[in-house]
């Protein structure tokens, strides 16, 4: 269940279930940055409120993937981070973790004109399952997240915008995450002749000819 401490929109929370979903995680957080790299209005799923509130009460200052800290970075991996620093610049934030029973997390920084204005994580409990590419899954899905969550100033009705159907959006949202027709066919328990009748009449309505003009086309602002 979504927990929402401050404004959202169908879009958000499908985008922020959706990444859930890619990643197995056990719980988001998406929250927007403001200039001075302060986080606020989160929009949080499965988060523990105990981890929450201590969070953003000064364990935040500890997090070495904080976006103040994510210059040029679009996705982190939180073990991988850690692994690259000292013991002791990181023990009280793993120990913090291990108290609220985090094992690990997956940062997303979404940026407009070069500036971090949100951001998500998506973090696993003990005993979840971690995809072993999740790195890879991460950045492939990205683009479509940044386009979702921050790209664009209102909601989207792309399907209205483009007169795509609801399933013909399934079918975008799983090519711009970098997914081959076998694949979208698997997450739609669809055939791939039927997947590719779908992309036929995508690329019509769009008025492109390939896949990566579809990608193009999704992560254009309105």
């Amino acid at each position: 269940m979504l927990m929402l401490m401050g404004r959202s929109d169908p879009a958000t929370s499908e985008a922020v279930n959706f990444a859930q979903s890619m990643l197995d995680g056990s719980a988001t957080a998406f929250y927007e940055v403001d200039e001075g790299y302060n986080l606020r209005r989160f929009l949080l799923s499965g988060i523990p409120e105990p981890f929450h509130r201590q969070y953003i009460d000064g364990m935040c200052q500890f997090d070495p993937q904080h976006p103040r800290h994510a210059t040029g970075l679009a996705v982190a991996r939180l073990s991988r981070t850690m692994a690259g620093r000292q013991a002791n610049e990181t023990a009280l934030y793993r120990s913090f973790l291990d108290q609220c029973g985090i094992v690990d997390m997956m940062d997303f920084f979404f940026r407009r004109d070069d500036q971090i204005v949100a951001g998500m994580s998506v973090a696993w409990e003990k005993d979840a399952r971690i995809p072993e590419d999740v790195v890879t899954i991460a950045q492939k899905i990205h683009q479509y997240l940044q386009f979702n969550l921050v790209g664009r100033a209102a909601p989207p009705e792309d399907g209205q915008r483009y007169g795509l159907t609801s399933r013909e959006m399934d079918v975008v949202r799983l090519l711009c995450c970098g997914r081959t027709n076998r694949e979208i066919g698997e997450c739609l328990k669809i055939g791939q002749a039927t997947v590719k009748t779908h992309l036929l009449h995508i690329f019509e309505k769009l008025g492109v000819e390939t896949r990566s003009a579809v990608v193009a086309m999704m992560a254009r602002p309105n």
